[in-house]
């Protein structure tokens, strides 16, 4: 079912922010790899700076999506899709943990495991779009039109 925006609602705060912190935190995956076959510290440096750049786009989408369910933008919360965002968030924070150690070990092997666990949750969560709120109904259904 897709979702359309009303016009009588404002839009939400919370979903462009979502989506750029994914992208953050899945770049810090691509530049493991890189990082894995090429062995130039600078990709190690380059992962560290988007995990924390992610984490902190995934701080302030927090805050935006208290903002939306506080303005009352968000009538029902996806409880699901929020566990996995924000365990991909924590498993963020412990990679930026592991990446803070020295030469290899910062990436490999806990590093690029981490970072690939952290795509592939945020590719499958992505997938649906990148907004917490509950996939309900968002039209009334027509007189003389089956719901399923």
């Amino acid at each position: 079912m897709t979702q359309t925006h009303d016009p009588s609602r404002p839009p939400l705060l919370h979903p462009p922010l979502v989506g750029s912190g994914a992208a953050l935190l899945i770049a810090a995956f691509a530049t493991d790899v890189i990082y894995c076959q090429t062995l130039l510290f600078q990709w190690n440096n380059f992962s560290i700076w988007l995990l924390l750049a992610g984490l902190i786009v995934a701080g302030l989408a927090g805050l935006a999506l208290l903002l939306d369910v506080a303005r009352g933008r968000i009538e029902a919360m996806a409880w699901g899709r929020f566990a996995g965002f924000t365990a991909a968030a924590l498993l963020a924070l412990l990679n930026a943990f592991v990446h803070s150690r020295d030469a290899y070990t910062a990436v490999a092997p806990d590093g690029l495991e981490l970072s690939g666990l952290v795509t592939v949750i945020l590719l499958v969560l992505g997938w649906r779009g990148w907004s917490l709120r509950s996939a309900g109904r968002s039209q009334p259904s027509q007189p003389g039109t089956a719901r399923s």
